[in-house]
């Protein structure tokens, strides 16, 4: 009896994840590889931002994410397509066209995420940039 319930308990912690994983919903681009923006705001006075560098820090929310949001948008709707030629059994050069323009939008947003990074190496003082690094735990 009790192998049959530490095997029930196994079970059900192994499916678990599975189950979470399930009901989160499908990304549909890659994930950033760096997101140092929310940690600078939200650690605004930790970081001790001079109000030089808070006025940066406000224009740079004022334009950048819109920008990346409309290279997403364009990625998302690059992989539509993709995915619509896979499905339609579209030819094999059409694909990998489609395929290559889905990639051409996922290099533009990582290195718009990597331009970001630079940004933000040359805004805040080499202490401020490595207490920021701590903060997003990298």
């Amino acid at each position: 009896m009790k192998f049959f319930l530490l095997g029930a308990a196994m079970a059900l912690g192994l499916g678990a994840p599975a189950l979470a994983q399930q009901n989160q919903p499908a990304r549909e681009i890659s994930a950033p590889i760096v997101a140092f923006t929310p940690v600078i705001v939200k650690n605004a006075d930790v970081l001790e931002l001079t109000e030089a560098q808070r006025a940066d820090l406000k224009q740079w929310l004022d334009t950048m994410p819109a920008n990346r949001k409309r290279v997403e948008e364009a990625a998302l709707a690059a992989r539509a397509d993709l995915r619509a030629a896979i499905v339609a059994g579209a030819p094999v050069d059409e694909r990998q066209a489609l395929a290559a323009i889905v990639g051409d939008m996922e290099t533009k947003l990582v290195m718009m995420r990597s331009n970001c990074t630079d940004h933000w190496r040359a805004t805040l003082t080499p202490d401020q940039f490595a207490k920021m690094l701590e903060l997003a735990a990298l």
